[in-house]
């Protein structure tokens, strides 16, 4: 059990390890947002952006929502 715990830690310790992570949590506070608006807002790659969504969904700190090709992620 303490290794699970402690793995889950790292994750979010990591997460949280990037300024640009922790913007998306910023902006994810005011409710959910499709990717394409988190890559415009960010001026980011999308397929940047895709991999810090998930390293954050992998820590359980946003969840995802998919409607067709589009992906929405919250809090």
């Amino acid at each position: 059990m303490r290794n699970a715990a402690l793995r889950s830690v790292l994750r979010v310790t990591k997460a949280l390890s990037d300024g640009q992570r922790v913007r998306i949590l910023m902006m994810l506070r005011g409710g959910e947002l499709c990717v394409c608006r988190i890559v415009e807002v960010l001026g980011l790659a999308a397929s940047t952006v895709s991999k810090h969504l998930s390293l954050l969904s992998e820590a359980d700190l946003v969840d995802v929502r998919k409607d067709g090709r589009w992906a929405y992620y919250r809090l």
